[in-house]
């Protein structure tokens, strides 16, 4: 039997590495469809979800996520270490926004007003738009100043993009959001050695 709050640990993992995937795209060669983009950037927008499979839909938007968590669960001693060193910041940066509550209701006003503004967007395409741009700024304004800035390599001419750079923090603020819900669900790095198989069993309840 699968407890919520495993299951709710294991979604929270596989948005993590998505968020991770989904950057390293953008920033190396950005052919990945939309659908993992728009589930991290609708994941923001889930303010008061009643689970925690509602914050990502579940499903085929975030089949890579979990995909790639599995893989990377099969061969925990064989990883990459640009992922690696961009998990472990994503993580600290969680950390560090839990133990600022000023910050974390500044965020959550932010995001609040970032739904309102992208409902009254003309399409669908402007929507995704101006949530990408709100929320990159708020990744600037309330994530970059909590610690070091995650530098990603990757071609200059991508980016240099404003629209890429906007995605790529879109992608960075769903992944640090994934990991507060982490740890809020009882979440340790210790479980990723130790509970690698109760956490691929969850994966498969999600997608």
């Amino acid at each position: 039997m699968i407890s919520a709050d495993l299951q709710g640990r294991a979604a929270a993992l596989a948005a993590i590495t998505q968020s991770i995937e989904v950057a390293f795209d953008l920033a190396r060669v950005n052919r990945l469809s939309d659908a993992p983009l728009l589930c991290l950037t609708e994941s923001l927008f889930q303010i008061n979800p009643e689970t925690t499979r509602a914050i990502y839909a579940a499903g085929d938007q975030l089949a890579l996520g979990v995909s790639r968590c599995k893989e990377r669960l099969d061969a925990p001693m064989r990883q990459d270490e640009a992922f690696l060193s961009t998990g472990l910041q994503i993580n600290g940066l969680a950390k560090k926004l839990m133990s600022q509550p000023a910050t974390q209701q500044s965020l959550r006003a932010g995001l609040e007003a970032a739904a309102l503004h992208r409902a009254k967007a003309s399409s669908a395409d402007a929507a995704q738009t101006e949530a990408e741009t709100a929320l990159a700024e708020l990744y600037q304004q309330h994530i970059s100043p909590l610690g070091p800035k995650i530098i990603l390599r990757g071609e200059p001419q991508l980016l240099q993009q404003p629209a890429i750079a906007a995605k790529i923090r879109t992608v960075l603020l769903a992944g640090v959001r994934a990991a507060v819900l982490w740890r809020q669900l009882g979440g340790t790095p210790w479980q990723l050695i130790f509970k690698r198989e109760q956490l691929k069993r969850a994966l498969n309840t999600i997608a």
